[in-house]
């Protein structure tokens, strides 16, 4: 079965058959999420309907605001992960002020009863329309179509939300992060030029350019690198090198172990496994170089 993947506009024309839909932005797809995704599967084998779900192409925020939203995943990275639940209808709302002024009721017609949705699901805190305005009482007013409203779901009394998994990445805590999002946390990127610092102590990186990723707490971390569909272990540094020359922007430098081959400009994922230290600035480039040595060994020992 393949996904089929759609574009809507406010005026989209559309043939597609009756649906059970999970509404949000699902940035993550985290076990929160998920709960929603369960329910669609449960509706949709009860009701004999197909599984769609429909998010906005970027976070209301960064329109409304203009800001420079973090993001826990692209929504590459999000189609691919709902092609894996194999859900028949990915549907994507090009959000901008068009969309962002529509009345709830307006949008509700636009892009849930225009396109056969007949059960929607969401979160109990999911709002919708100009200024938020619409909620799970507005989506249970309108008789076109039935609703399932999915409570909060905790761990540890800690709700599991997109906000929540950014904090503990930004704590540093990227062991219970993976455990929420269920997997690795990733970040894909270009591999830019850097100082090439690294290359003078032994230790060669690919800088990363991490975009509108969300970047973890400065440190050393154990990964995984994808590099063309091949994986390698790797040890990622995020900091501003304080060691080697102060440098002026955060950035994310991954030492690939038992690979030696010139990637500038080719695309690679980054999954973060584990925190092995702070970053730190030594004494000097040998006290560096030998604390990488050990860091590099942990790594390997670890990643096996």
């Amino acid at each position: 079965m393949v996904m089929e993947i759609i574009h809507l506009s406010v005026d989209t024309p559309m043939q597609v058959h009756d649906s059970v839909c999970a509404l949000g932005f699902f940035d993550g797809v985290h076990l929160g999420h998920q709960q929603l995704l369960k329910e669609v599967e449960h509706i949709a084998k009860e009701k004999g309907l197909k599984k769609a779900i429909m998010t906005f192409s970027v976070h209301p925020k960064q329109i409304l605001e203009n800001n420079d939203y973090h993001y826990l995943m692209s929504l590459s990275e999000k189609i691919n992960i709902l092609k894996q639940w194999q859900f028949d209808y990915f549907y994507i709302i090009d959000f901008d002020q068009t969309v962002a002024n529509l009345k709830p009721n307006t949008f509700l017609q636009n892009y849930i009863i225009n396109h056969q949705i007949k059960h929607v699901v969401c979160g109990f805190d999911f709002h919708f329309g100009k200024k938020g305005m619409g909620d799970v009482h507005v989506l249970q007013e309108n008789k076109s179509f039935d609703v399932t409203v999915i409570e909060e779901y905790s761990e540890d009394a800690l709700k599991v939300s997109s906000s929540y998994i950014k904090k503990l990445l930004n704590e540093g805590n990227i062991e219970k992060a993976n455990h929420l999002l269920t997997r690795f946390y990733r970040v894909s990127g270009q591999v830019i030029y850097g100082l090439q610092n690294g290359r003078k102590i032994g230790f060669p990186t690919a800088n990363i350019d991490y975009g509108h990723y969300v970047v973890l707490k400065k440190g050393v971390y154990g990964v995984y690198i994808t590099i063309k569909g091949k994986q390698y272990k790797g040890m990622a540094n995020i900091g501003y090198n304080p060691t080697v020359g102060l440098i002026d922007n955060l950035s994310l430098e991954v030492n690939i172990f038992d690979f030696d081959q010139d990637i500038y400009g080719k695309d690679v994922d980054v999954d973060f496994v584990f925190r092995v230290r702070d970053e730190k600035k030594f004494k000097s480039l040998n006290h560096l170089k030998e604390q990488l040595q050990k860091d590099k060994k942990h790594i390997d020992q670890f990643l096996d």
